[in-house]
């Protein structure tokens, strides 16, 4: 028995096979409260060098990402982000975000390489240079949820203020 569809009868009380040929589609509006409570569930089980993460979300697919450090005198970092690709399926389920630290300049660029330093981000979550990239499969995976790419077919991710907006669609073969 799959862990996706133990947890369909749970839920549901029937067996998953029994909505065969179902779509289900919607949109989950996620506030930036339930997000930023996710994160520090998170981060309260992990030994990292981040003490805190908040996440604040804004209109046009734009978010600010606000980064404390653990025993660190120095001030939360407000880092500017905006979501640039959306996952494919078939194709990469990918999620990736361009950023920047705003009155930095040049300089922030120099941040990537100091975001490396970071080597335990959570599985799926990657940084290359300005960008950020979160691969679906693996992340869903490290939760525990990795079957449910079996029946994902869109997923979009947007943003308006106070809230990220997740548009999906999965379909029971």
């Amino acid at each position: 028995m799959s862990v996706l569809s133990d947890r369909v009868r749970r839920v549901l009380g029937i067996d998953l096979p029994e909505l065969s040929g179902s779509l289900f589609a919607g949109e989950i509006p996620l506030r930036n409260g339930l997000v930023n409570r996710l994160i520090a569930q998170r981060l309260a089980v992990t030994q990292s060098p981040v003490a805190g993460v908040r996440i604040e979300a804004h209109d046009g697919d734009r978010l600010t990402i606000v980064l404390s450090m653990r025993g660190s005198i120095m001030p939360d970092v407000r880092i500017a982000a905006r979501i640039e690709q959306q996952p494919q399926f078939p194709g990469p389920a990918v999620i990736g975000l361009r950023w920047t630290v705003p009155g930095m300049g040049p300089l922030s660029l120099f941040a990537g390489p100091a975001l490396a330093y970071f080597k335990k981000l959570p599985p799926g979550i990657s940084v290359d240079g300005d960008r950020i990239e979160i691969a679906l499969p693996e992340l869903l995976r490290s939760r525990n949820l990795g079957e449910l790419m079996d029946y994902i077919t869109r997923v979009n991710i947007t943003t308006r203020e106070g809230a990220l907006l997740v548009e999906f669609a999965l379909r029971v073969p």
